[in-house]
């Protein structure tokens, strides 16, 4: 696993001297910087707590992005072009975008674990102790993406302020961002306050994620307005995405069902 991440770290290194930039600036190049995101946070929360879960939860979305962006040539462009004029400031590309899709990493990572805890409350709902050291870790891994993505609409901002005369102009991304962070800011504080338990901060975990999709992908290749119109693309396969997000809420739902039957059977058993 370490070795893979360093070989991939060893990639962007050598495609950042060929372009002359950080290399983040188009929707093959996020692919691959959020796979490597997602290993490398994990690789981090597991050098601490020593939970597999974190390698287990990480591997499988890690492959999935590279395979992606191997596959796909004609939707995720892997060639290295000049750059946009409001793109050619390294300072604020250096900052703003990494951080970005870094939360993004850190929510896909979060989406990982929370299906492993869906998957156990569906198969070994009385694994008590498992289930309560995975939602803890999720919740960790939770904070760090709403930190990141904070800090990253707020970088945004700025650079929005120098390259274009605003800090806020309501941009199709600004505002999709926003949404994606009201979606994980508030299962947080829920989760804070007691208004939601382990299997509830799975749930919200999973379904959030299609905000972050939305941000990310949805803005680029399904809506295609606004300022940010050099991460624009056709042909990306929306049938196929929107039936993976649909399978996927499926799985959440089914969980939900089996949850609640538990939860029964338990009040039952000890009445």
């Amino acid at each position: 696993f370490t070795s893979g991440l360093l070989i991939q770290g060893y990639g962007f290194i050598e495609r950042m001297q060929i372009a002359g930039r950080p290399p983040v600036t188009n929707m093959y190049e996020s692919v691959i910087w959020v796979g490597f995101g997602v290993a490398a946070i994990a690789l981090l929360f597991e050098s601490i707590y020593r939970a597999k879960y974190y390698l287990l939860a990480a591997a499988p979305l890690s492959v999935i992005c590279l395979v992606l962006a191997d596959s796909l040539p004609a939707v995720l462009d892997p060639s290295i072009k000049p750059l946009v004029p409001v793109l050619r400031d390294n300072f604020w590309l250096s900052i703003h975008v990494p951080t970005i899709t870094l939360s993004y990493a850190s929510f896909a990572l979060a989406m990982g674990l929370s299906h492993i805890i869906l998957s156990n409350y569906l198969f070994t709902p009385q694994a008590k102790e498992r289930i309560r050291s995975l939602a803890k870790w999720n919740y960790g891994i939770l904070q760090v993406g709403v930190l990141l993505l904070s800090a990253g609409v707020i970088l945004g901002g700025i650079w929005a302020h120098f390259s274009w005369g605003r800090f806020w102009g309501w941009d199709p991304k600004e505002t999709w961002a926003l949404i994606a962070l009201m979606c994980y800011v508030i299962p947080l504080h829920g989760r804070l306050v007691g208004w939601l338990g382990d299997f509830g901060l799975a749930i919200t975990s999973v379904v959030s994620f299609n905000a972050v999709l939305m941000a990310w992908y949805g803005v680029n290749f399904v809506l295609g307005t606004g300022l940010h119109s050099y991460g624009f693309s056709t042909g990306g396969s929306e049938l196929i995405v929107g039936s993976l997000v649909g399978v996927d809420l499926i799985f959440v739902v089914v969980s939900a069902i089996r949850y609640r039957g538990w939860l029964k059977l338990t009040e039952e058993q000890t009445a």
